[in-house]
């Protein structure tokens, strides 16, 4: 690869990392707002049974899309970095015309069944009309997901802020009017259909602005391609794609058997906190296509530079947040979810835990490794369930809450040992170690800084305005420890700084 090509490929990291960040920056922030206002004005047992029917919603949604979303990243991604716009554009279309089926297929076998989850498997009849509604939301979900991943597909990510910030703002806004108008029965079938409105507000806006920026994936003649290639990836990102969604829903659906709905409710606030956090450390949407064309040495330093970012961000706020656990479920959802606390204790581990399992799977996913990532999330779910059905068991009988905080624990347990085994497979199959340098020196600053947050604590009575200080204080102590300890260095600096002349890059056309 020429030094030119690298170079390009350089800046279409840092260019798309400021477009991503801008994405997920707009997309965690709205959905944490939404899950704040829904939280406040649903109360616990109403905001229970909607968590309980998302939940069960993206499962079904999972099921309609069997890694074929990522398998058009992968693809055409791959096809249009050799300049092969019409085996790219025959890519796409096999995948669509496969997701369309399968879609109509799920949604059916839906509609269907929706009462005997409703009233046999959960013994909650308040899901059945949601789920029948949700459909709708499904077929949404399912056509903006394969169309919007041609943004990622074509290393284009300037458009999709503008895009994800119109697609949160309606929702909040339709979901608020739902819940004003509508009696309470009523009210969780409208926020699904508000959430279905949004993704057609969504679908219209990505669909015109691909067809005048890239309508050559989408006009033109195809051509032949190795299906069987494609099919056999598809299977393992299938599996994997199913195991990660029950992965992250397992917790919600055991507890949905076992405890009140309300409970549910502050479990899911605890959860939804965390998510939010840890999802906007997340930069594997801009890896995975940049993976697939890099190899070798420019692989190990990529992955090195981004691990030691993720580590100086993780780290801190993991910790952090254990700290303050009780102010920050009191200062976003209000004393009524101050239960959530106790599961937030555990969940908080997440913020570490998620991007790191993000950073090493798109590896697998860019290098086509995707049986590997299969096995190890499938086994890490079956650890997930056995946990979650011993801890919830076990510990009902203490209280409700003990079965949140045994939920959480099995959640930890079972991504604890995903990421282990991912990092273990890397450093095989790569060669790619991790620089212990690069968490040592965070966790030296953490352990400063959550000196001072214990200190605080005891000394000064927690309110909103005591809180924010303690917050900006304990992150100013923790960047002076690092600095301190050299955990970073003025090239750092330097790479931040020049975020801000990224606009003035040429447009790159790969």
């Amino acid at each position: 690869m020429t030094d030119v090509k690298k170079q390009n490929l350089t800046k279409i990291a840092i260019k798309s990392s400021v477009y991503n960040f801008s994405t997920v920056f707009v997309n965690k922030i709205g959905s944490l707002v939404f899950t704040i206002v829904l939280a406040r004005l649903l109360l616990p047992e109403l905001f229970g049974v909607y968590a309980l029917t998302l939940s069960i919603i993206s499962i079904i949604i999972t099921f309609t899309d069997l890694g074929i979303n990522i398998s058009t990243v992968r693809y055409v991604s791959y096809a249009l970095g050799k300049n092969k716009k019409s085996r790219a554009r025959s890519y796409f279309w096999y995948l669509f015309k496969l997701k369309g089926i399968i879609t109509i297929t799920v949604i059916f076998i839906t509609l269907l069944t929706s009462k005997y989850i409703a009233y046999n498997i959960f013994g909650k009849p308040a899901i059945f009309l949601p789920l029948i509604v949700g459909t709708f939301y499904i077929l949404m979900e399912s056509l903006n997901g394969i169309i919007g991943s041609l943004f990622a597909a074509r290393k284009d990510w300037s458009k999709v802020p503008f895009i994800e910030l119109v697609s949160q703002a309606s929702k909040i806004i339709l979901s608020v009017m739902a819940i004003l108008f509508l009696s309470e029965n009523l009210r969780i079938s409208g926020i699904l259909v508000s959430f279905a409105l949004a993704g057609v507000i969504s679908l219209i806006i990505t669909t015109v602005i691909l067809f005048k920026e890239g309508r050559e994936i989408f006009l033109g003649k195809t051509v032949d391609i190795d299906k069987s290639r494609v099919k056999n990836y598809i299977g393992f990102m299938s599996v994997a794609s199913i195991s990660i969604i029950f992965f992250g829903s397992v917790d919600t659906l055991m507890l949905g058997k076992f405890v009140d709905a309300e409970y549910l409710g502050y479990y899911r606030a605890a959860l939804g906190l965390v998510i939010s956090l840890s999802a906007l450390l997340s930069f594997s949407a801009i890896l995975f296509p940049i993976f697939t064309q890099v190899s070798g040495d420019r692989l190990e330093r990529g992955f090195q530079q981004t691990l030691k970012y993720l580590l100086i961000l993780t780290v801190p706020m993991t910790f952090g947040l254990m700290m303050i656990a009780k102010f920050a479920i009191f200062a976003v959802y209000g004393k009524e979810y101050l239960v959530a606390t106790m599961p937030l204790y555990i969940l908080a581990l997440l913020i570490l835990i998620a991007p790191l399992v993000e950073l090493y799977s798109s590896i697998f996913r860019a290098k086509e490794l995707v049986k590997s990532l299969a096995k190890f999330t499938f086994i890490s779910l079956l650890i997930n369930i056995i946990f979650n059905l011993v801890l919830i068991k076990n510990l009902l009988p203490f209280g409700q809450e003990y079965a949140l905080l045994g939920a959480g624990l099995a959640t930890i347990v079972s991504r604890g040992y995903f990421l282990t085994r991912l990092i273990v497979k890397t450093k095989h199959k790569f060669n790619i170690k991790i620089n212990y340098v690069h968490f040592i020196k965070p966790v030296l600053a953490t352990i400063v800084m959550s000196f001072f947050l214990f200190v605080f604590n005891r000394q000064v009575p927690i309110n909103i305005l005591y809180g924010l200080v303690e917050i900006i204080v304990g992150i100013g102590i923790y960047f002076g420890v690092l600095w301190l300890l050299k955990g970073f260095d003025r090239n750092d600096l330097d790479l931040l700084k020049n975020l801000r002349k990224i606009e003035n890059l040429e447009r790159i056309d790969s």
